[in-house]
């Protein structure tokens, strides 16, 4: 390892050669690379009830939805940790629609961040999902999940 270091070789040039081990995927991995896109995205409008946001979560199974517009502009983030919110707040949830009870913009990376980054942000903020954005215009979604399947963590 002195010799190593001696000749200037870093972490980065071991990652480069060598992509598929362990600190080469940490070292090269992008969001980019692993994020939900497309149709994986959950998403509903504002204008959604709760009961059609919880299908959407069943259905794309990440524990959330984005909640947008038709140009894919971000207003919130519903999470399931939102659901147990609502319940303690009791009432007739059947009449709620989710902007009353989304959390406004939601917590964004950009997509050409590392995944070991979003790793660290996810774990800081105490998440399992950030919403990958070019600003407000949502681009993806990333789930603790995948940074798991990559072999990031």
């Amino acid at each position: 390892m002195a010799l190593l270091k001696a000749r200037g070789f870093t972490a980065e040039d071991f990652a480069l050669s060598h992509p598929g081990g362990a600190l080469g995927r940490k070292l090269l991995l992008r969001v980019s690379d692993i994020m939900h896109t497309g149709d994986e995205i959950p998403h509903v409008n504002k204008h959604a009830t709760l009961r059609d946001a919880l299908l959407e979560i069943t259905r794309k199974n990440l524990g959330m939805t984005v909640i947008c517009d038709e140009s894919m502009k971000i207003d919130g983030i519903f999470t399931d940790g939102d659901l147990r919110r609502v319940f303690d707040m009791g009432g007739d949830m059947r009449q709620l629609g989710i902007a009353e009870v989304m959390t406004p913009g939601g917590i964004r990376v950009r997509p050409g961040i590392l995944a070991v980054d979003a790793l660290n942000l996810m774990q800081s903020r105490h998440i399992t999902s950030v919403l990958v954005a070019d600003g407000d215009q949502l681009l993806g979604v990333l789930h603790m999940h995948d940074l798991l399947r990559a072999g990031v963590v």
